[in-house]
């Protein structure tokens, strides 16, 4: 391990950390599902007010206090990064699966589908039965082929692409997500995004579509380039396959208990489960905190 001078001590050489959020700083006991069955005002006040541990917040403030950088790397919209999050005092975020990325105030990535190819897939979709909604920093609007709707803070829900066409002006959309998704039925839609779109599992029948070009992997580069910061000390802690993207990107990536078998299998340290404040683990065990 690098070490620094301080003071005539030894000190572990900084680190830059990226910690995915939902499944890993913190956990949300709801499947889609039970959340599709909520209220609007219930489903606005548990997504701002859900929160990490304390034990998690120590660990992250003692992180911070030995020098090491902190960045929330999610694939939720910065509009959804709750105040929560925010008393973590993170260094920076990278959100929406890597297509936005800031460091500080500096906005140093944002990329955005381009419109007629976020149109496009999500009136396929909505073909498919399938309800979609497209995410971007401006706001959520949902195109819902069943008479549910989206309750997510701010959020627009269409019944036909036609009103989606209309609804969406003035949003630059940068990812897809859609819920209650069965394997047979990705398996039918998977040839449409090929080439195009990589589909990542979420879990509990989740999927994100995001162009291929577009992931956490490439804004945790980005991230490092603009730090002036090398590869060597650099964490990762995930449990989702749009989290995959990382291991390729940092030094040790860490995939949570409750990951997916093959983010299991692609991590450098397999940690506790985030119900049993995981990352706090991982960080001890790394010498970290």
């Amino acid at each position: 391990m690098d070490e620094n001078v301080v003071q005539g001590t030894t000190t572990p050489a900084r680190a830059v950390t990226f910690f995915d959020v939902d499944g890993t700083l913190m956990w949300r006991d709801e499947a889609p599902g039970d959340i599709a069955s909520m209220t609007e005002a219930e489903v606005h006040e548990k997504m701002g007010t859900e929160r990490p541990t304390q034990a998690v917040y120590r660990a992250i403030a003692r992180l911070r206090s030995q020098g090491h950088a902190v960045f929330i790397c999610t694939g939720r919209p910065y509009f959804l990064i709750n105040e929560p999050l925010h008393e973590l005092a993170p260094d920076g975020f990278i959100c929406q699966a890597g297509a936005y990325a800031c460091v500080g105030d500096t906005v140093i990535r944002d990329l955005r589908i381009p419109r007629d190819t976020a149109l496009e897939a999500a009136a396929y979709l909505w073909r498919e039965g399938i309800d979609v909604t497209l995410e971007s920093n401006e706001g959520d609007v949902a195109l819902y082929a069943s008479d549910g709707a989206c309750f997510f803070p701010g959020a627009i829900t269409v019944r036909t692409p036609d009103e989606l066409v209309r609804a969406s002006e003035g949003y630059r959309f940068s990812k897809i997500a859609t819920s209650e998704l069965s394997p047979e039925l990705l398996a039918r839609i998977r040839p449409f995004f090929e080439g195009r779109f990589r589909i990542d599992d979420m879990q509990f029948d989740t999927y994100e579509f995001s162009p291929i070009d577009i992931d956490k992997g490439r804004a945790i580069t980005d991230v490092l380039n603009h730090l002036g910061h090398g590869r060597a000390r650099t964490f990762a802690f995930g449990d989702s396959e749009n989290d995959l993207s990382m291991a390729r990107a940092v030094e040790t990536f860490v995939a949570m208990g409750n990951a997916l078998p093959g983010v299991k299998a692609a991590a450098d340290y397999v940690t506790d489960d985030v119900r049993d404040d995981g990352v706090v683990s991982a960080l001890a065990h790394f010498g970290l905190i």
